[in-house]
């Protein structure tokens, strides 16, 4: 089987994982659901190349089990960006594509402490733009695809929840929110 064929279909099963998770309201769920996402997708990535996406996915499985169980502090959150930083320069061979993976981390390390998950699921939003172009430049067009329909259900999970809000003020109030 050709490495684009099997590469896709690793990351269409991890992208599968990617879209649903942005329908989650949980922060601890998102982040277990992510780790599981971050595994499949960065095999896909491996088998197609994208050696800055791999890396990149096993930095965030790392980044987010140490976040599900200690609190994230700012020492933590350099480490992480700085050791994602200095490996995609020691193994880059992608060019400056390899570092859409890398703003995306970043992205993303420095808002996992928020209890917002209105800002968690718009640095999501951001991010997937990053790999968006970021897998078209490996080949990886079912994630590419997939990315696309993340943008949207994390879209969908921030409608949802500016909703359930917005019910619950005039509820409160008595009348309707302008």
């Amino acid at each position: 089987m050709n490495t684009v064929l099997l590469g896709n279909i690793i990351a269409t099963i991890g992208a599968i994982i990617m879209v649903c998770i942005g329908l989650i309201r949980s922060k601890r769920n998102i982040l277990l659901a992510q780790s599981l996402q971050f595994l499949i997708m960065g095999i896909g990535n491996l088998v197609l190349g994208g050696f800055s996406g791999f890396l990149s996915n096993m930095l965030g499985i790392t980044r987010n089990l140490v976040c599900l169980r200690w609190n994230l502090n700012t020492p933590l959150k350099v480490l992480f960006i700085a050791l994602q930083t200095a490996l995609t320069l020691l193994i880059n061979h992608e060019g400056w594509t390899a570092f859409l993976p890398v703003i995306a981390a970043t992205a993303f390390t420095l808002v996992l402490d928020t209890e917002n998950v209105l800002l968690v699921k718009s640095v999501i939003i951001v991010g997937q733009i990053c790999w968006t172009i970021y897998d078209l430049s490996i080949r990886n067009y079912a994630s590419a695809a997939f990315d696309i329909f993340t943008i949207v259900s994390n879209l969908a999970g921030i409608i949802m929840i500016c909703r359930k809000k917005n019910s619950q003020t005039q509820e409160a109030t008595g009348g309707p929110v302008d």
